[in-house]
């Protein structure tokens, strides 16, 4: 069991705003501190916060979003703040989605990771045994530590663009928070990418945040490997690689994952 004064969390709230990419109204995140041993937290607008779980996961097309069937909370696109939390090993939070949504920015996990960062963390990383693959189109990057995924924006093609109605289907999108690749390169939107393999990167990091509600409830180690992973698949391959011991919890878990 990890001591209550090694137990990682930030050392204040800190607060994005912006706009929701399925909404397109201007909306508010905080992710404060929370008790040691409490895990993460969530919840919507003024409710109380509840912990976080496994089952409450539900993939979307394009997106993840979170829903508590007790209390009927939702919250869309909480991936890439879950996917910070993960990349900075955070053990005790509260995350509260104002509006139900999380603010998109730029499309990428980096305003998160910048935000927790420069609130400070207090406790001590774990040593870091968790190592994450993904394989995408041909192209694998692995994380094993470190927020280097975080500054991959999240993608589409042109024409699976048009398919869903254009941007029209994105009422919050705008030139700077995603990628559009056509027949001919990038398009307008998002500009010349940050990485290089960015859309890999992309998928590794909401990889990471679909780990997020198992990670919310005690640290893990081993390897996940993946291919070609979308948000529909991956609670059941983080399921299967739990079951199969390719990921485990490291020590005691306070709280059922679900």
């Amino acid at each position: 069991m990890i001591e209550a004064s090694e137990r990682r969390r930030p050392r204040r709230a800190v607060r994005w705003r912006g706009r929701g990419l399925f909404s397109g109204k201007a909306v508010v995140l905080t992710v404060g501190p929370s008790e040691p041993g409490s895990g993460w937290q969530w919840a919507v607008g003024r409710e109380p916060a509840t912990p976080l779980l496994a089952n409450q996961l539900e993939p979307q097309p394009q997106h993840s979003r979170l829903r508590n069937a007790e209390s009927s909370a939702l919250a869309e696109l909480p991936e890439h703040i879950l996917a910070a939390l993960v990349m900075l090993d955070v053990d005790d939070c509260t995350i509260r989605f104002h509006e139900g949504e999380a603010p998109v920015l730029d499309g990428s996990a980096l305003p998160f990771a910048r935000g927790l960062l420069q609130a400070g963390i207090c406790g001590r990383p774990s040593a870091r045994d968790l190592l994450v693959e993904v394989t995408w189109r041909g192209r694998q990057v692995c994380w094993n530590g470190g927020t280097e995924p975080a500054r991959a924006r999240t993608f589409i093609d042109a024409e699976h663009a048009r398919d869903l109605g254009g941007m029209d289907y994105f009422p919050g999108a705008r030139p700077e928070c995603a990628l559009v690749f056509g027949r001919q390169g990038t398009s307008r939107y998002g500009g010349g990418p940050r990485l290089r393999g960015e859309p890999a990167w992309h998928k590794l990091l909401d990889v990471l945040g679909d780990l997020g509600p198992y990670r919310a409830t005690g640290r893990l180690n081993g390897v996940l490997r993946l291919i070609d992973p979308s948000h529909r698949t991956n609670p059941a391959a983080i399921e299967e690689a739990l079951v199969d011991a390719q990921l485990a919890y490291d020590g005691e878990v306070s709280v059922d994952s679900g």
